[in-house]
Formats: structure tokens, C-alpha cells, sequence
């Protein structure tokens, strides 16, 4: 058995899982064509592990599987690009830029999986890093980013894996619950955003589609970390009550959690 083989083979059938992660977000890519893709993808892994434990996969067996395996993986590629060509993605992308939030709501539901317009949604958080390496970060940084989300806003993200978004439908990605396991956080009231906000089924995350998220918002601050073990409990209070200080010294509303 040439190892270097298999070891080719196993990386263009985790090319083609990692296309198809991508490309089953987008509708498109669950239906019709996308379904098939799956169904054929998952076929050559179990052929290609198949062979593999029954010491079959010989040279021969192993380049064939290979050239299958590119195949799918252009066919797979292929259907991204035929998805960010199709003209409610290109409606979408252009309602985006314009801000038109009227039109990107009809859009949207079309082009992603389990995304679903949020009319009212609740209270929405959107967590801060409080620790660098295990210790707390200054008191003056986190309060820098604090009012740079005030003056400037939150801006969006996108990538070709995360949910509802994509390089050229980035979004700002707010929970709707406070996360126990976060000490400092920015609660936007419901309806505070200003923008429409959208529902992730699979997560109960919110997205809301604007380069950048500029809204009024409350700092929120839990008294104690959630248990006593975590990095960094013991100067966590001192902390606290620093930044609680800067905060209000920086006329940035804030309160317990």
C-alpha cells in the first residue's frame, strides 16, 4: 500500500467535506444538485474506507478514487460559484451595500439555510474579551474597545463556513441570552439595534446585516466569575470593580448582571 497515496486521497476527500460545509449553508446547496453532491460525497468516503480495511486499496484503486474525488470537489465548487452568481445572491449582496433592508429581507431567507427574520427580538448580547493569556486585559483596553463600539459600531464579519454569512454577506453575530460563562458583555435592548435582525434555527444566535452595528447598548457586568476555578477568579473582582470605575468615568453605561 503507497502511503503518500492515501495519504493524498484522505486529503481530497476532506477537500470535498470541507467544499461541502460551505456550500450546504446556501439553500442551493441542500436541494436538488447540493443533495446529490452530499449523497455521492459520503459514497466515496465509505468506498475509499471500505477498500482501505480490507487492504484493497492498491494504487490503481486509490487514483481512481482520487480522480473521483476531484471531480465532486470542482462540482462542488462549481455550485458555490453558481450560488453567488444566482440574482436574488447578487439582489442580496447589492441590498446590502445599498442598506436597504427591505429588499436584503426578501433576499435573505432564499439564499440561507435556517435563517429567519427576527420581527422582535429579545435583549441581544454580544460578548468582550476580559482576559490575554490567562490575566485579566488592562482596564484602559477593554474600555477603548467599549467606546469604539459606541463611536464607531460593531463591525460585521463574514466567512465562508459561519452560518447566514459569507465574505460578501458579512453580519454582526449577537446571542440572544447572556452567556453564564462571560463576565463582561454589551446588552442591546430589544429593538435597540435599529436594523432588522435575523434567527439562526440550529443556534438561537441573531445576526444583523450592517457593515458595521452602531447602536445604543449597556455594559453589563457579572458580580463573580461562574465558578470559583475559572482562570483568573481570584483577580477578577478587583478587575470589576476598575473597570466599573473607567466605565463610568468614560460616561459608558453600565450595570450588574
Amino acid at each position: 500500500m503507497d502511503e503518500a497515496l492515501v495519504g493524498e486521497l484522505e486529503a481530497a476527500i476532506a477537500d470535498v467535506g470541507a467544499l461541502l460545509v460551505r456550500a450546504r449553508k446556501y439553500r442551493r446547496g441542500q436541494t436538488g444538485k447540493g443533495a446529490t453532491l452530499l449523497d455521492e460525497a459520503l459514497a466515496l468516503g465509505d468506498r475509499a474506507r471500505r477498500l482501505h480495511r480490507h487492504e484493497a486499496l492498491d494504487p490503481a484503486a486509490a487514483r481512481v478514487l482520487l480522480t473521483a474525488a476531484a471531480a465532486l470537489a470542482a462540482r462542488v465548487r462549481g455550485l458555490l460559484s453558481a450560488v453567488r452568481a444566482a440574482p436574488e445572491y447578487r439582489a442580496a449582496v447589492a441590498a446590502h451595500a445599498a442598506g436597504d433592508a427591505a429588499a436584503l429581507a426578501a433576499a435573505l431567507p432564499a439564499i440561507f439555510v435556517g435563517l429567519e427574520p427576527a420581527p422582535t427580538p429579545p435583549d441581544l448580547f454580544y460578548p468582550l474579551a476580559w482576559q490575554r493569556r490567562g490575566e485579566p486585559r488592562p482596564v484602559a483596553e477593554v474600555v477603548a474597545d467599549v467606546q469604539h463600539y459606541r463611536d464607531e459600531g460593531i463591525a460585521a464579519e463574514g466567512d465562508d463556513v459561519a452560518p447566514g454569512t459569507d465574505p460578501e454577506l458579512p453580519a454582526v453575530l449577537l446571542l440572544g441570552e447572556a452567556p453564564p460563562d462571560e463576565p463582561v458583555m454589551l446588552r442591546f435592548q430589544s429593538g435597540a439595534c435599529g436594523r432588522p435582525a435575523y434567527r439562526l434555527a440550529d443556534t438561537g444566535e441573531f445576526l444583523v446585516y450592517a457593515p458595521r452595528l452602531r447602536a445604543p447598548f449597556t455594559v453589563l457586568l457579572r458580580p463573580a466569575l461562574e465558578t470559583e476555578d475559572d482562570e483568573g477568579a481570584g483577580a477578577y473582582p478587583v478587575w470589576r470593580a476598575a473597570l466599573a470605575a473607567a466605565l463610568a468615568t468614560a460616561n459608558v453605561p453600565a450595570e450588574e448582571a
